[in-house]
């Protein structure tokens, strides 16, 4: 099943306002001044540009997570990672601003047995942890997981 990412408007507005200030700098900007060796009518410009531009979509429209086979696959543009369902000890719900693949601040935080963290904001969290817990019963849920959704 698969889970797309929260989006908050936060991250509404540094993605796509990055994406319009570069479009606007096409539109209305001027003769660059100085010594710059990148300018954004050069070529390597409308690269670099394009790149960022298509980076930051991918970003947006694909943070997602789909829980199948016995792990959920993490997708964050081109980034993927798989964690095993049954490695999972613990949820926690968090709202770190350290960079996740996540579009939220509201997120969970998934401890696997290994002793890493994972943070991710899939949309549905009822039913995202319910899934998980029907897979596994072992994982403890931190109870204030409950009330949010």
């Amino acid at each position: 099943m698969y889970f797309p990412s929260k989006k908050d408007i936060w991250q509404f507005l540094i993605i796509w306002g990055i994406i319009l200030s570069i479009i606007l700098i096409y539109i209305f900007g001027s003769e660059p001044v100085g010594w710059q060796l990148v300018t954004y009518k050069s070529v390597l410009g409308y690269v670099m540009s394009g790149l960022i531009i298509g980076l930051l979509m991918w970003l947006w429209f694909s943070t997602g997570y789909k829980v199948h086979d016995g792990r959920i696959t993490v997708r964050f543009g081109p980034f993927t990672s798989r964690v095993d369902i049954d490695g999972i000890t613990r949820i926690d719900k968090g709202r770190s601003p350290v960079m996740a693949p996540a579009l939220s601040m509201n997120r969970l935080e998934i401890l696997h047995s290994t002793g890493k963290v994972i943070n991710i904001s899939p949309e549905n969290e009822k039913e995202f942890i319910r899934l998980l817990v029907t897979e596994n019963p072992d994982i403890v849920v931190d109870a204030s997981n409950s009330e949010r959704g």
